[in-house]
């Protein structure tokens, strides 16, 4: 499918709006969405709270879980960054994680980067496994 738009939601409330150039998938497979990948997350008032480019996605049928993979990176609204080669967007958690190298960017400059990372949607709570990182002054 040329174009697609994937919507999903829980109780009425839309969670994640996904877009990209195409959209593969083969029977029980899960939906594989290829080229210029973008994921609008929101809260469960169903404001946007952060974007998600990514070369590739996967969305599991079964559990909507997003996997995104290539040159991945997540902007919150409030002005995190979050920068690796593969997430994982947890549905039933509602949380971002990655068990990559990661380079993570506060709205202050300060710039962490590790290996392992956890968050909620917007980027406000936030935990790297394995960090190390430059302090702005």
């Amino acid at each position: 499918i040329e174009n697609p738009e994937i919507i999903i939601s829980r109780e009425n409330v839309r969670m994640v709006k996904a877009v990209s150039n195409h959209l593969i998938k083969n029977g029980n497979e899960d939906a594989l969405l290829t080229g210029d990948v973008k994921a609008d997350f929101y809260n469960d008032l169903g404001e946007h709270v952060s974007v998600l480019y990514s070369d590739s996605a996967k969305i599991n049928q079964r559990t909507n879980n997003l996997s995104a993979a290539g040159n991945v990176h997540v902007k919150s609204d409030s002005g995190f960054t979050l920068y690796a080669n593969t997430i994982l967007w947890d549905n039933q958690y509602k949380i971002i994680e990655s068990k990559d190298s990661v380079m993570f960017t506060t709205i202050q400059g300060d710039t962490m980067y590790g290996i392992g990372f956890e968050s909620d949607m917007d980027l406000t709570k936030w935990k790297i496994k394995k960090p190390r990182g430059v302090k702005s002054n």
